[in-house]
């Protein structure tokens, strides 16, 4: 193949084709594609569009094929390299991803996108993730301006569960790129993992206002909701238990010290269930209605758990001032309604599983489609 019909395949209409990409339309870009290669025949940015493409498309094995072919005709392209690597890693080809990103890093050795392809293919590894790290490093060392550089050293921090590290590397994305969405999502992961359940739920919210189809936000706001839930669960069901067992062991003490048993075990609960709800309301101040709209839309039940529980903390409270035989019936009654809470909290939980450590819970998806992980083919 000429340089002349490389530079032709690398003109408007690949161009166009990349744009389509970007705009979610990966199936009009390969029929464009098409009509240039019947035309004018493949060449290197035409493969690497078409892999990026098929690689939208969840056809990885194609996608691989795409690059090899422009690695065949450029073999120290960097960018098909790392575009090579990534269907690699797709693939489940630990070595060979590595290999390929350790090429484009000394076709272009100042190219933080190739030292990101390095760092995502060792990641692979759990061995080698120190080694992921120290790249993912030099990728932010050479590109300090760069939002989506912090935000995939972020993901690999928080996948490492180094939460603060993580937190810092997403808030300098943020100050660079305001409007990244993705980078939004997962610093609210990153806070969420620290027991900000409130701030990463109203987040989520956030994010789901603008994009009501996004099941990852959707995910882990029904995690930052129910977390607070489940706490103060456990206070009423651990004061009504205590209470129980302790009427039970003061029975033949002077009633004086069966009505302290009685009362101290609800106390501790009930005080448990005013830090929750303090600490959430201070989290999501000024936005609490919003964020509680947005929960009843989003998770299934939610209202009738808060209304159970909201029910057991009053019978809880209105305990505290009745004799003591009548105050362990009424936590029983607490007792009941911590039951009925549970079991919808359980079934909702696993319906939206728990985020745990890893990259699957942290936003893959692209908002800053420019160069779309890979960088531009021009």
């Amino acid at each position: 193949m000429t340089g002349g019909t490389a530079e032709r395949g690398a003109g408007p209409t690949v161009q166009r084709a990349a744009a389509l990409i970007d705009a979610g339309r990966p199936a009009d870009a390969l029929a464009d594609l098409a009509v240039v290669e019947r035309d004018q025949g493949a060449s290197v940015a035409g493969h690497r569009v078409r892999a990026l493409a098929l690689l939208a498309l969840d056809r990885p094995d194609e996608a691989q094929d795409e690059a090899r072919r422009a690695v065949g005709l450029a073999p120290t392209d960097s960018v098909a390299l790392r575009i090579l690597s990534t269907t690699l890693i797709r693939s489940g080809d630990r070595t060979g991803a590595v290999a390929a990103a350790r090429r484009s890093v000394e076709a272009d050795p100042g190219s933080w996108l190739a030292h990101l392809a390095v760092a995502d293919a060792l990641w692979l590894d759990e061995r080698r993730r120190p080694e992921a790290l120290r790249a993912s490093y030099e990728t932010v060392r050479l590109a300090p301006l760069e939002p989506m550089a912090h935000r995939r050293h972020g993901d690999l921090l928080l996948a490492a569960g180094r939460q603060r590290d993580a937190q810092a590397a997403y808030r300098r994305g943020l100050e660079l790129a305001p409007e990244d969405r993705g980078a939004r999502h997962n610093f609210a992961v990153s806070r969420l993992r620290r027991g900000h359940d409130g701030e990463s739920a109203l987040a989520f919210a956030g994010i789901l206002a603008t994009d009501p189809t996004n099941a990852l936000a959707r995910r882990n706001l029904v995690v930052g909701v129910l977390n607070p839930l489940a706490r103060i669960r456990f206070g009423l069901g651990a004061g009504a238990l205590m209470t129980g067992f302790q009427y039970l062991v003061s029975l033949d003490a002077p009633s004086d010290a069966g009505r302290w048993y009685t009362t101290l075990p609800p106390v501790i609960g009930l005080a448990l269930v005013v830090v929750v709800v303090l600490r959430f309301a201070a989290e999501t101040r000024p936005r609490t209605g919003f964020l509680v709209r947005a929960a009843r839309r989003a998770v299934p039940g939610w209202t009738t758990t808060v209304g159970v529980l909201g029910a057991a903390t009053a019978v809880s409270v209105v305990g505290l001032f009745l004799p003591p035989v009548a105050a362990v019936v009424a936590q029983g009654l607490v007792f009941a309604g911590v039951v009925v809470a549970s079991v919808r909290i359980r079934s909702t939980m696993r319906a939206f599983p728990k985020t745990t450590p890893g990259r699957q819970d942290v936003d893959e998806g692209r908002t800053d489609r420019g160069d779309d992980g890979w960088g531009n083919p021009w």
